[in-house]
């Protein structure tokens, strides 16, 4: 399965779904599995910068193909040379909760941001996202 215009508009409207049961207005976005945005919504009443920062989750997922709250472990900001700053990568890296890859028959097709929430509310979107596509990430 590849990222399509048909599952992109099921993946926003789930979103869309679960953050209108939230109660709160979300950003979503949607990169294909090279990290590139193929969809951003933002709901009418999300303050604007949740826009990019649920681009840059969705970003983050793809590029390293795992949750945004693991990316950390590629790097010890501990230690000299080896964390993870943006100004070390790029300016998209986020390891904030609310970004994971999206996975279908064992290949990473894309990935999803969600901002606008607590930690857990921007997973639980991403989560609802997941069960949508039959994902396992």
């Amino acid at each position: 399965m590849r990222m399509s215009l048909e599952l992109e508009k099921r993946i926003l409207h789930r979103a869309v779904s679960k953050a209108k049961r939230l109660g709160k207005p979300f950003s979503v976005a949607i990169v294909d599995d090279r990290g590139w945005l193929v969809a951003l919504h933002r709901m009418d009443g999300a303050p604007a910068p949740t826009a990019e920062i649920a681009r840059d989750k969705a970003w983050t997922a793809a590029a390293f193909r795992v949750p945004t709250t693991e990316v950390g472990r590629f790097g010890d900001p501990r230690q000299p040379g080896f964390g993870l700053h943006p100004h070390d990568w790029n300016d998209r890296l986020s390891t904030l909760p609310g970004g994971l890859p999206i996975e279908v028959e064992g290949e990473v097709i894309g990935a999803v941001g969600v901002s606008g929430g607590t930690a857990e509310e921007d997973l639980a979107i991403c989560r609802a996202v997941l069960q949508e596509v039959g994902s396992r990430s």
